[in-house]
């Protein structure tokens, strides 16, 4: 009788363990999946903190120390704002750029609203201002989406909206 009870036992506990490895599995390659769809809330997020930066207190010191700050931005992106905005600034040391790299304008909603996806590209437009669009790109970069690109900072030509 005491073996019986033991074999009931152990094909008890083997059948909740194989459900437990069963669901690790499952919610595993879930995981894996959503990690591989874009992630478009972490650019939306940083596009509207970015707004709150710009219509607050700011200097252009200020204004690399808040990108610098910023882990949700890749490497890329931060370099490539920097190279854009010194090129415009030796190009012409008083007037610079002209309009802001990140948002490929002067003037700019108070808040952005998810328009469109496409790939890992997604489209803003202002929550008030819904003609005003902007383009935005995300990337995989250890398993996080991060912002890989904004306005005229890595979109390519074709991505951009047209002003």
């Amino acid at each position: 009788m005491k073996l019986r009870n033991l074999a009931i036992l152990f094909v008890v506990l083997t059948m909740f363990s194989c459900q437990t490895t069963g669901s690790k599995n499952e919610s595993s390659e879930a995981a894996k999946t959503q990690q591989s769809e874009p992630n478009f809330e972490a650019a939306l997020k940083f596009i509207n903190d970015y707004l709150d930066f710009i219509n607050g207190p700011k200097s252009e010191l200020a204004y690399f120390e808040w990108l610098d700050q910023r882990n949700d931005v890749t490497l890329g992106f931060k370099n490539e704002l920097k190279r854009i905005i010194d090129e415009a600034e030796r190009a012409d040391p008083e007037y610079g750029l002209g309009f802001d790299p990140i948002l490929d304008a002067q003037d700019s909603p108070d808040e952005f609203v998810l328009d469109t996806t496409d790939s890992e590209y997604l489209t803003v437009k202002g929550k008030d201002w819904p003609d005003f669009k902007l383009t935005l790109k995300v990337k995989l970069v250890n398993e996080k989406w991060l912002v890989e690109g904004s306005g005229i900072i890595n979109i390519p030509e074709n991505k951009r909206i047209e002003r």
